[in-house]
C-alpha cells in the first residue's frame, strides 16, 4: 500500500508514493498465566493445611499425652475415634460458617484483602498447631476451625479470579486448573507428611513445613495479583484487550459497589442446574476420596502399605484428565458451548456412573480390576471442568464468586450425606453391601447429569448485564429486582 503525499519538487502538486510504515503487533503477555499459577499454589497450600492432618494423625500424640519410649520407638495412643471425627468435621463446620463472610467481602472490599486474611489465618493456625494442641484438645479444635475459615475462600477465589482474569476463551482452563487444588494438596501433602513423620523431625515439622509454604506462596500472589487485569501495572494493553474481548461493560468495570443480586441468582433455573450438577459430582467424590482406600482394601486386598499408594493413583490420573479436559474444552469448535457443556457434564457425571456400576461387580480379591475401575471412576471427574463449573462461570460471569461459594457448602453439606448413605449400608463391608454403595452413588449422579443437561446454558444471565432484554427461560430469574 502507498501514501500519496504532495511534493514541491520537481513540480508543485506532484504526488510521491511512499512505502506505508509497518508497526510491529504487541504480544500480549502472560501476566494472567501467573496469577492462575500462583492462584493455585496458593489454594493448594490452603487445602494442604487441612489434609496433611489426615496422614500426620497417624503419628502425632493426643493432647496433653506424653510419649512413652518403647524399645527404639516412641509409642504414642494417640487420639480416639471420637476426637479424630470432631477435628476432621470442624473444618468443614468453619468452612460453612467463613462462606457467608467471604461472600460480602469480596463483593465489598474484592478479593485481594479476602483471600490474603484467608492466607495470613492459614499460616498462623498452621504454625501454632504444634505448639497449642499438645497443650489441650479444645485449642486444637479451634485451629482447625480457623483452617476451615481459610478453606472456605478456596472455590469463591476460583470464581472471582476466573471472571476477572479469563477470556471468555479460557474459562475451561481457568476453572479447570483452579479446581485442581483437592488433588494438587494430596498429591504434595501425603508423601511429604509420611517423610517427615518418620524423619527425625518428627510430625510438627509437617505444621511447619506446610504454614511456610503457604506464607511464601500468599507472598508471591499478593505481589503479582490485583482484583481487576486493569490495575495490574504488568498487564499490556494486548493481554488487556484479549482478557475483556466480547464481555459487557458491567463485568468489566465491576468496582465492588454493584449490589450482588442474590434473589436473582439463586431464583435462575440455569443456576439450579449447575448447583445440582455439582452436587452430584461432589457426592460422589467424597464416596471415592473416603472410602476408595476401605474398599482397596476389604475388597481389593491390598495390605495397609500398599493402600495408601493404590488410593494416590486415581487422584493424580484426575488430575491429568482434568487439565486436558479444561483446555480442550476451549478449543474445540464447530458445536455449541451449550453442546459442549451437556458432552463435558455427561463424562465427568456419566461415564462415573458406568465405572461405580461396574465396580459394583468387582469380587472379591480382584484388587487389580478394582483399582483400574477406581480410576477411570475418579478420572472422568475431571471432565466437570467443561460441564457445570464452565456452566457457572458463562452464566453468572462477575458472580461467579457467589455461585461458587454455594459450591464451598456444597462439598461441606457432601461430606456430612455421602458417610450417612455408606454407614447406613455398610454394615460388614462385604461384597454386596458393597454393590449396593456404588449403585445409589452411580443413580445420584445420573439423575443430576440430567437435571443438568436439561438447564444447561451458556448464554449469561440478564442479571449480569443489564442491557440484556430477552433470555431463555432456563436463564430468566423467577425474582426480578427493579432497577
Amino acid at each position: 500500500m502507498t501514501v500519496e503525499v504532495s511534493s514541491s519538487n520537481p513540480k508543485k502538486g506532484a504526488s510521491v508514493a511512499f512505502p506505508e510504515k509497518e508497526h510491529p503487533q504487541e504480544k500480549p503477555g502472560y501476566v494472567r498465566y501467573l496469577v492462575l499459577v500462583s492462584t493455585m499454589l496458593c489454594l493448594t497450600s490452603l487445602m494442604s493445611n487441612v489434609v496433611c492432618f489426615n496422614f500426620t494423625v497417624l503419628c502425632m500424640p493426643g493432647s496433653g499425652e506424653s510419649a512413652e519410649l518403647q524399645g527404639n520407638h516412641t509409642h504414642y495412643t494417640g487420639y480416639t475415634r471420637q476426637e479424630k471425627t470432631i477435628l476432621l468435621s470442624t473444618v468443614a463446620v468453619g468452612a460453612v460458617f467463613g462462606v457467608v463472610p467471604v461472600i460480602i467481602g469480596i463483593s465489598k472490599i474484592g478479593l485481594k484483602k479476602v483471600f490474603l486474611a484467608s492466607g495470613i489465618t492459614a499460616t498462623v493456625s498452621t504454625f501454632l498447631i504444634p505448639i497449642l494442641a499438645p497443650l489441650h484438645f479444645y485449642m486444637f479444635v479451634i485451629l482447625r476451625f480457623l483452617q476451615g475459615l481459610s478453606y472456605a475462600t478456596c472455590f469463591p477465589a476460583v470464581g472471582a479470579i476466573t471472571s476477572s482474569w479469563a477470556s471468555l476463551a479460557q474459562q475451561g482452563l481457568f476453572i479447570a486448573a483452579l479446581t485442581t487444588f483437592g488433588q494438587t494438596s494430596s498429591i504434595f501433602s501425603m508423601p511429604v507428611a509420611g517423610e517427615l513423620c518418620s524423619s527425625q523431625f518428627g510430625w510438627k515439622a509437617v505444621f511447619y513445613l506446610h504454614a511456610l509454604i503457604t506464607l511464601i506462596v500468599f507472598t508471591i500472589w499478593f505481589a503479582i495479583f490485583t482484583d481487576s487485569p486493569e490495575e495490574n501495572k504488568f498487564v499490556r494493553p494486548a493481554e488487556l484487550a484479549e482478557i475483556e474481548y466480547n464481555k459487557s461493560e458491567e463485568a468489566i468495570h465491576d468496582d465492588h459497589k454493584h449490589r450482588t443480586p442474590y434473589l436473582e441468582i439463586a431464583s435462575t433455573p440455569s443456576v439450579w442446574g449447575i448447583w445440582i450438577g455439582a452436587f452430584g459430582d461432589l457426592i460422589a467424590v467424597q464416596l471415592i476420596h473416603i472410602y476408595s482406600p476401605v474398599f482397596l482394601h476389604d475388597v481389593g486386598g491390598y495390605s495397609f502399605e500398599k493402600t495408601g499408594f493404590a488410593a494416590a493413583v486415581p487422584v493424580l490420573f484426575q488430575f491429568l484428565v482434568k487439565m486436558f479436559a479444561g483446555h480442550s474444552s476451549d478449543k474445540i469448535h464447530g458445536i455449541s458451548e451449550t453442546t459442549k457443556l451437556r458432552i463435558y457434564n455427561t463424562i465427568a457425571l456419566g461415564a462415573s456412573a458406568v465405572f461405580l456400576v461396574a465396580l459394583g461387580f468387582v469380587k472379591q480379591g480382584q484388587g487389580v480390576l478394582g483399582l483400574v475401575l477406581m480410576t477411570l471412576a475418579t478420572g472422568m471427574f475431571g471432565f466437570n471442568g467443561g460441564g457445570f463449573s464452565k456452566c457457572s462461570a458463562l452464566v453468572s460471569r462477575q458472580y461467579n464468586h457467589f455461585v461458587m461459594a454455594i459450591h464451598q457448602i456444597l462439598i461441606c453439606f457432601s461430606m456430612i450425606v455421602c458417610p450417612l448413605i455408606v454407614s447406613s449400608i455398610l454394615q460388614q463391608g462385604t461384597v454386596a453391601e458393597w454393590r449396593i454403595v456404588f449403585f445409589i452413588h452411580a443413580a445420584i449422579l445420573l439423575i443430576c447429569n440430567a437435571i443438568f443437561c436439561w438447564l444447561a446454558t451458556a448464554k449469561p444471565a440478564p442479571w449480569t448485564d443489564r442491557t440484556i432484554k430477552q433470555s431463555a427461560t432456563k436463564n430468566t430469574p423467577l425474582y426480578q429486582s427493579k432497577v
